[in-house]
């Protein structure tokens, strides 16, 4: 579908503003569950909270052994279950050395069918699982994005191996660790403790993702943060615009978390890359920037401002210029985004974005 961009690029200053248009729960305090973790134990968060979850258990003498090797059955049965969804399914498993009856038969079809594991003739299960190994099946199982462009970089490998790009992409975004600032390990057995702690922070990305804390930039190859500091001035924000649209007889606009992700991002950018434009020299124009993070919209309208210290003298400049004005009241559109960052001087610069899908 052809897309129509509404940007207002006009300058001014007004109201002492300028604007343009355009879980885990801690171990200590609650009982452990196991007689061999106590609170001190580096991995007991992470242990209790999957415990309490459902997503892993101990043994019969009521020990954990932390520093046992963990099988590939029982990682994918952690795995699969810390994913929330339904293990029931018609795919076939082509796994020989899996049967029906097998304990994990369901969590292993269910990671097959899922494409985190191969749908091969063996699976192993009882096997221990390599550093490596699971590193694929982490990144694979809560949706990292893999590139060969990464910070991190480990030294005991060779640049072809095969999983060099799943551990330093899950290493840039902290979900794993090396046994060294410079080795990884990879042909090491994952423990039960170290699957816990991956699969809880694998878990926790994973929501960071999904309540627009943290996306993936296709064009650095890098997630950046996106929490939203001023959520109350966004809803504040919001609301006053959709009282200006009210007051003019149009249909209100209603909160897109992604568009105001987007809207984090270019205020952030302004303030990286100290410029106050609709033309970011990093992104391009705001169109440029959507398409950048996969917005979809039909149309798009942006007004920035900066030094505001109140969301109603924001709304209140925007609606004194009539150009500004003209595009925070277009019928149009259908969904709103806001984004509201400081400097480091203590300067706020603030996005609007409009869109129509």
């Amino acid at each position: 579908m052809k897309r129509k961009i509404i940007i207002i690029a006009a300058y001014i200053f007004l109201l002492s503003g300028i604007f343009l248009n355009g879980e885990a729960a801690a171990a200590g305090g609650s009982k452990l569950p196991y007689k061999d973790i106590d609170s001190n134990f580096w991995a007991a968060e992470f242990i209790v909270s999957l415990t309490n979850k459902g997503y892993l258990s101990g043994f019969p003498d009521g020990t954990f052994r932390p520093n046992q090797p963990i099988t590939r059955g029982e990682t994918a049965g952690v795995i699969a279950k810390s994913l929330g969804i339904s293990l029931e399914s018609n795919f076939k498993l082509k796994a020989k050395d899996v049967p029906t009856s097998h304990k994990y038969y369901k969590e292993i079809r269910k990671l097959a069918e899922l494409g985190v594991v191969q749908n091969n003739e063996y699976f192993r299960p009882e096997e221990p699982l390599s550093r490596a190994q699971v590193a694929k099946m982490i990144a694979l199982a809560y949706g990292v994005k893999v590139d060969s462009v990464n910070k991190t970089v480990f030294k005991d490998y060779p640049k072809d191996f095969w999983a060099k790009d799943y551990v330093e992409s899950l290493a840039d975004v902290g979900i794993i660790k090396g046994t060294s600032p410079t080795k990884f390990s990879p042909n090491q057995s994952v423990t039960r403790a170290q699957l816990a702690a991956l699969v809880w922070r694998g878990i926790e990305f994973k929501g960071k993702v999904k309540s627009h804390q943290l996306i993936y930039d296709y064009l650095s190859k890098h997630y950046i943060s996106t929490v939203n500091t001023a959520v109350n001035w966004t809803n504040e924000t919001i609301r006053l615009v959709n009282e200006q649209r009210k007051k003019a007889g149009i249909p209100q606009v209603k909160e897109d978390p992604a568009l105001t992700q987007l809207a984090i991002i270019k205020a952030q950018d302004m303030i990286q890359w100290k410029y106050f434009d609709h033309y970011s020299p990093y992104y391009g124009y705001p169109w440029d920037m959507a398409n950048v993070f996969d917005y979809g919209f039909t149309r798009l309208g942006e007004n920035l401002g900066r030094y505001f210290t109140r969301p109603k003298d924001a709304v209140d400049a925007w609606m004194a210029s009539p150009s500004h004005k003209d595009n925070m009241l277009k019928p149009v559109y259908t969904h709103i985004g806001v984004g509201i960052k400081a400097d480091a001087k203590g300067n706020y610069y603030w996005v609007l974005l409009l869109s129509s899908k």
